[in-house]
């Protein structure tokens, strides 16, 4: 397709230190750009001849789903997003916060970003390098919801991480690992990013 024959659409990643890169890259003081999923979704379309597509990192290392809400609202009145990538809940798991909580928070900012006119992608939370049991349930449950999602939640679509970076023990395959067993290398924001754009370049088409 001709460049000047599409509409550009601005994606907007929103969530934690996996969206930011961590710990190659971090939005606010910059690093190897290719340590963010954005990077390789934005490789990926561009190698489809999307030209027009772009991405606005907005990941905040550290930061609680139960914290995001009043970010993403404003976020969401400063500038209108096609669409809006949604990946949080790791560190609400890692302090204990019951597994109904995170999904309800993570329901809200579905809804948040719906309502201002953005498709949703709903990202399923990633596996870690090492064996934590009652961590391990607590992802198994929440991604059992977030796979399940509201289908009432106009533009929606999920994408399931987990999957495609776990090892046969439901853990952080090695490769994708970036040493300390909880952020991902290289090859794992590419796996990410580029697992992502297949999902959702159906939208271009």
């Amino acid at each position: 397709m001709n460049p000047d024959e599409e509409t550009a659409i601005t994606m907007l990643g929103f969530g934690d230190s996996l969206t930011a890169g961590t710990p190659g890259y971090d939005p606010s003081y910059g690093g190897d750009e290719s340590s963010q999923y954005g990077f390789w979704l934005l490789k990926s379309s561009k190698s489809e001849g999307h030209y027009s597509v772009s991405f606005v990192n907005q990941g905040v290392p550290g930061e609680l789903a139960q914290l995001m809400h009043g970010r993403l609202e404003r976020l969401l009145q400063q500038k209108r997003y096609g669409a809006v990538i949604i990946l949080g809940g790791s560190n609400d798991i890692g302090w204990g916060y019951p597994v109904h909580a995170i999904f309800k928070t993570l329901t809200n900012l579905w809804s948040l970003a719906s309502d201002s006119g953005a498709r949703v992608v709903a990202c399923t939370v990633p596996p870690i390098g090492s064996a934590f049991p009652d961590i391990q349930v607590k992802q198994e449950e929440l991604n059992s919801l977030i796979l399940r999602a509201p289908k009432d939640i106009e533009g929606l679509i999920v994408v399931d991480l987990f999957s495609v970076l776990a090892d046969s023990d439901n853990l952080l395959r090695p490769t994708f690992d970036s040493g300390d067993g909880l952020h991902l290398s290289i090859r794992g924001y590419r796996q990410m990013g580029e697992t992502i754009w297949k999902r959702i370049s159906r939208l271009f088409i």
